[in-house]
């Protein structure tokens, strides 16, 4: 069965370590990337999406040089969060959605979490959709093929793996939610992904 890739970009307060915080406040999601994926690692479809942000409606300068996403791709490209979530919702459908954050267990939704932020402040309903993170089967990889790769973010796995040349058809840096789900599926076909394997990894936590 196909699955889906995701992504999300998302805008936050920055965390006040003397305050006693140590991370990110009012995440709101300003980009939903993602692409379907057949048994054999092939694109099937894709979906790319940017949202216009409502608690954030100017985007601060430590994001756009984080991410390149600026007011003016805003201005230009930006739609209804709400809009945008529901065609994500069709788009994913009952497949099986992976997206990438280190640290957390396989069963996190990470993205799929700050999704439901964002429509939790939106007073939106969620839709019944499947997540899993990734990052657990790629350390399981990385440590099967002698890699000693620690910490990633999603965006850098081609550049680590040394296939970012795949992904200069994009005209996209990492941090970029539609480069980083593409970041990605090179990896997953580096290392040969199969979901019945990430369910055995599942299985072994």
């Amino acid at each position: 069965m196909s699955f889906i890739i995701f992504d999300t970009e998302y805008i936050a307060d920055k965390g006040q370590y003397e305050q006693g915080f140590n991370g990110w406040k009012n995440r709101e999601v300003i980009q939903i990337a993602a692409i379907k994926v057949s048994d054999d690692l092939r694109v099937e479809d894709k979906l790319d999406f940017y949202t216009l942000p409502v608690r954030h409606p100017d985007i601060p300068p430590y994001f756009i040089n984080v991410t390149g996403i600026t007011n003016e791709i805003m201005r230009a490209r930006g739609v209804n969060f709400i809009k945008a979530y529901q065609a994500f919702a069709k788009f994913a459908q009952n497949l099986n959605c992976y997206s990438h954050g280190r640290g957390a267990p396989a069963d996190d939704q990470c993205d799929g979490a700050v999704l439901n932020e964002t429509l939790n402040y939106y007073k939106c309903k969620t839709a019944a959709i499947t997540y899993f993170n990734i990052a657990p089967w790629f350390k399981f990889q990385y440590a099967r093929n002698g890699l000693s790769i620690t910490r990633q973010a999603s965006g850098e796995i081609a550049s680590l793996l040394g296939l970012e040349q795949n992904l200069l058809d994009l005209g996209l840096s990492p941090h970029n939610a539609f480069y980083d789900v593409h970041s990605i599926l090179e990896g997953l076909k580096r290392f040969g992904f199969t979901q019945s394997d990430f369910a055995a990894l599942r299985g072994k936590g």
